[in-house]
């Protein structure tokens, strides 16, 4: 007992001891360095009162983080001397200007805009701290790991300087090689086609692989993540290492564990009992059918389309106050699902601030909503706000922040948007139909902010000479209608097809609506002054009906059907397109009306790099008048029919092709990329086409004489528009027939 006292005793001894020290170490503030400011102007910076004269340790350390932080401040430090806290300061300058050195592979205006630092403003170490990170993260994005900074500043007078960085890129880090380690669901092959990093490939020399870039990893790791859990692996996890070596020989791993495959169990509707149950009743059933054809494998993204169907179908039902939601509970490798219709107090749009626009209108934003203040809140209008804005060809990402206060929402919308609209495209064409030719053009897609485009394009070939002005008008509050002006201007030499020269020029008016991500529907009228010219000597009546000067009106319509994976190469999904044109009777000289409908189908081997198609097109004409001209007339060949000459099949009359008023062919193939990637746009096909074109007004026969060849082709996108090859010998055609085993196609053609 004796000795705890005892020890009490000593511990009080020492913590008194120390609270004196402390005490004692108490001094008063003085600042070395000042010139511009005062001491009232530190006060204002820093909440310790700098005049007093006991300040200890801590105050210190107050003092020198608020002057750390300030903009008033370059750079700051103390020392004790004597009875005085003594602080070192280097006061800001202000910024002339800021210079960029010694950096090749990107440019001044990239590492600018994205600098703490700017023109006009004050210079401090802590920003430019911030300044080198932000340029070696910039530089880290596009592959340069190795970067290296070093910041001057020169006096530029009395109070202002200029910054410098200067650069040493070093070497371009690239991805030579991506490899997967534990995938057995998925083929390597697959798992490359859906992650954005590529590799190096020999073979393709308009692409030298993705840079070394740690945001894209993290990116391509969670699109692994989503393809697994939609096959019901829930519990996969991904990461990812880069192997670099001395040769800059760089190696992409992802591990994968997949874990177990997870089935859905049991699926329950909660919402049964509520008073929404007869807006949704129609598509439970829809959706566990679609879970049933799934196999009952767990699928987020089958779960999370019925969450958004089923919250807007609540919506348009003006029903606000309610909100499904899904819930899981864990069963081993088994799930039970159940649909829950929550409720909730509604939540009113107090204010929407757009932020982030510097070319684009506010109003214009405004008019692409969906939601307005004073309106319920509801996030399925709220996203698909959002994802209209991103339709827009002058926007290029949305990111939005919401703050929910007692019911009400202050919504940020910020833009990220294309500040250069206007383009510039010169590119040379080949086109084994028309030969070898160079496209100009001109666009604006954002005019003085307005969100309308405007563009010029300019063709010239060995066969045609057009020019085209459009002018392209998005309405406010739709962004799935566009209205589409037209003046154009196109002289054609079809000497070597029909025999003779044509001038064509007109203006049209189209209107197009896409009612979702896959139909859409289109109508246009258009004027159009036509002038043939003699070309070849001859008296036949196929080439001097197109002789001379005819008015034309056409009215037109359109219904596309498209669910295809790729524009120019698709490999899966569906395309139909029905298109319709009239010529009255009454007002044009030319009377007559067409439709072609096509029909393509794509059916890709599951998960893997190979496919099949069976393509159909067919297209029938008639003229109102006497007969269908031959320039109105459908041509067949070339392109459009491989292993036979452009427009070289069909009734012929001693001197020209007549081309015909009815047509049909029908392709069928396998195509593969198993040699390349699947996401390097590289296929290798094989096909066999079988078709006919016939009954034309100027012969006699409306015989059907089948034709068929067989081919292969090679077809790939490069920085200038796709690329194919081809090779096809026909098998079945007439004597008349004229031949071409090989086609050549560069570029794209406006």
């Amino acid at each position: 007992m004796k000795f705890t006292i005892q020890m009490f005793k000593y511990l009080f001894f020492f913590i008194t001891i120390s609270l004196t020290s402390l005490n004692l170490s108490a001094k008063s503030l003085n600042f070395e360095g000042l010139s511009k400011f005062s001491m009232n102007d530190i006060q204002s910076i820093t909440s310790v009162d700098v005049y007093s004269n006991i300040l200890n340790i801590n105050d210190v350390n107050k003092v020198l983080k608020e002057l750390s932080i300030s903009e008033l401040i370059y750079e700051v430090s103390f020392k004790e001397k004597d009875d005085l806290f003594l602080f070192l300061v280097t006061e800001s300058d202000i910024i002339e200007e800021i210079y960029i050195t010694n950096n090749t592979w990107i440019k001044d205006d990239l590492i600018l805009q994205n600098l703490t630092s700017k023109n006009n403003s004050f210079l401090t170490k802590n920003k430019i701290q911030d300044d080198i990170k932000t340029i070696k993260n910039v530089y880290k994005s596009k592959g340069f790991q190795d970067i290296s900074i070093i910041s001057k500043v020169e006096r530029f007078s009395q109070d202002r300087v200029n910054l410098i960085y200067e650069i040493q890129e070093n070497k371009q880090q690239k991805i030579n090689s991506i490899k997967f380690i534990g995938n057995n669901f998925f083929s390597a092959n697959y798992l490359n086609s859906i992650i954005n990093s590529q590799s190096i490939k020999f073979y393709n020399f308009f692409k030298s692989g993705s840079n070394l870039n740690y945001y894209s990893f993290e990116f391509d790791k969670n699109k692994i993540i989503s393809s697994y859990k939609n096959e019901g692996y829930e519990n996969v996890k991904v990461s990812y290492m880069i192997e670099r070596s001395s040769f800059n020989n760089n190696i992409l791993y992802f591990y994968i564990n997949e874990g177990k495959r997870i089935k859905i169990e049991n699926i329950d509707f909660s919402f049964n009992e509520n008073k929404v149950s007869s807006f949704l009743d129609n598509k439970t059933s829809e959706f566990i059918k679609k879970v049933k054809k799934n196999n009952y494998y767990y699928s987020k993204s089958l779960i999370d389309e019925y969450l958004d169907l089923y919250n807007s179908i609540l919506v348009s039902n003006n029903i606000h106050n309610i909100i499904i939601e899904a819930i899981f509970t864990d069963n081993d490798d088994k799930l039970n699902l159940s649909f829950v219709a929550q409720e909730k107090d509604p939540i009113v749009v107090n204010k929407i601030n757009i932020t982030g626009n510097s070319i684009t209108k506010n109003k214009t934003i405004r008019s692409k909503l969906s939601i307005e203040p004073g309106q319920y809140l509801n996030n399925f209008l709220f996203e698909n706000s959002v994802n209209n804005l991103k339709r827009y060809p002058y926007i290029k990402d949305v990111e939005t922040f919401t703050n929910i206060d007692n019911q009400l929402a202050d919504i940020t919308i910020d833009i990220d948007e294309e500040v250069k609209t206007g383009n510039i495209l010169l590119a040379g064409t080949f086109n084994a139909d028309t030969g070898a030719g160079v496209t100009f053009g001109i666009e604006d897609k954002n005019i003085y902010g307005s969100g309308n485009s405007i563009n010029s394009d300019f063709l010239v070939n060995s066969e045609d000479l057009k020019f085209s002005l459009n002018f392209k008008q998005y309405p406010i509050l739709n962004p799935d209608l566009t209205n589409t002006y037209t003046i154009f201007n196109q002289d054609n030499d079809y000497t070597n097809s029909f025999g003779y020269k044509a001038s064509t020029r007109g203006l049209g008016y189209s209107i197009n609506f896409r009612q979702n991500d896959k139909l859409s529907y289109g109508a246009g009228i258009s004027f159009q002054a036509f002038k043939g010219h003699s070309a070849i000597n001859s008296n036949t009546s196929s080439i001097n009906d197109n002789i001379g000067n005819f008015e034309n009106y056409q009215t037109k319509l359109s219904i596309n059907y498209d669910t295809t994976n790729n524009y120019f190469y698709p490999t899966d999904g569906h395309l139909n397109r029905v298109n319709f044109v009239l010529s009255p009777k009454d007002i044009s000289d030319n009377s007559f009306y067409k439709i072609s409908i096509t029909n393509n189908n794509y059916f890709k081997f599951s998960k893997s790099e190979n496919y099949t198609f069976f393509n159909n097109n067919y297209g029938y004409a008639k003229s109102l008048n006497s007969k269908l001209k031959t320039i109105d007339a459908f041509g067949l060949g070339g392109l459009n029919f491989k292993g036979f000459d452009y427009k070289g099949i069909g009734p012929y009359d001693g001197n020209v092709y007549l081309g015909g008023n009815e047509y049909f062919t029908s392709t069928l193939g396998y195509g593969s990329s198993f040699i390349f990637d699947e996401k390097d746009n590289i296929n290798i096909k094989f096909f066999l086409t079988t078709g006919s074109i016939w009954n034309s007004d100027y012969t006699s026969s409306s015989d059907i004489d089948i034709r068929a060849s067989i081919g292969t082709s090679l077809d790939f996108i490069t920085p200038i528009g796709p690329l194919s090859f081809s090779f096809a010998q026909p098998f079945e055609k007439q004597n008349t027939d004229k031949t071409r085993s090989f086609n050549f196609t560069l570029g794209t053609s406006f």
